[in-house]
């Protein structure tokens, strides 16, 4: 079956940051920030690394929920594994964030267990590279809309522009070194646009430093 996620704001081959809930065999949910990648027709895709709950949980039911959310308190509690019960829907069979924008249910149809790429800051675990296959999408909000880390850094950059010319060297430096860590994230996570911004920004701010 066919999926059109861009009803949600989802494109193809885009690296969201999402909310993934499960719920273990005791009925336990738990929720965690991850990256979701749709792949299209009905196939999504997430790596998780070992040692989560949320992995964990995955292994054992063969399911999980994307959420898809901007709130700052899910984000924030889901990291430190602190989401209460109470942002929680009542349903007891599976874990979804109540009020939540959108949801996907994902069925895991495929895990790889790799070691972490070499390039990977994190060292010495195991990473799960895990496709699924979408059994339900709900939008329950017409503005859904899912959070892309690339926009953030592209903002940053923007406002660490506006004032480039008015700080010192040494600054101008940082903001540089700030500028080319958030084009090599955006040049792995976001759109085309995207990447043409900060490549433009990018192009504008070496003139700026070597004007001719």
């Amino acid at each position: 079956m066919n999926y059109d996620l861009s009803e949600i704001g989802i494109e193809k081959n885009i690296q969201y940051e999402c909310i993934t809930t499960t719920i273990n065999k005791e009925g336990v949910k738990n929720a965690g920030a991850f990256a979701f990648t749709y792949l299209g027709e009905d196939k999504v895709f997430c790596r998780i690394f070992d040692g989560s709950k949320t992995l964990k949980n995955i292994l054992d039911t063969n399911e999980y929920v994307v959420n898809i959310t901007q709130n700052s308190l899910v984000f924030t509690y889901s990291t430190l594994n602190c989401l209460s019960d109470e942002y929680y829907t009542d349903d007891t069979d599976i874990a979804i964030i109540k009020n939540t924008p959108a949801y996907i249910i994902v069925d895991v149809e495929n895990i790889d267990k790799k070691e972490t790429p070499k390039d990977f800051p994190i060292k010495g675990s195991d990473i799960y590279y895990i496709t699924g296959k979408i059994r339900k999408v709900m939008k329950n909000d017409e503005n859904a809309m899912p959070f892309n880390r690339g926009l953030s850094a592209l903002i940053e950059c923007l406002v660490n522009f506006s004032r480039h010319k008015m700080v010192d060297e040494e600054k101008r430096k940082e903001y540089m070194k700030i500028l080319i860590e958030n084009q090599r994230i955006i040049n792995k996570v976001s759109d085309e646009k995207t990447k043409k911004a900060i490549a433009d920004l990018r192009e504008e701010y070496e003139k700026t430093r070597h004007p001719h």
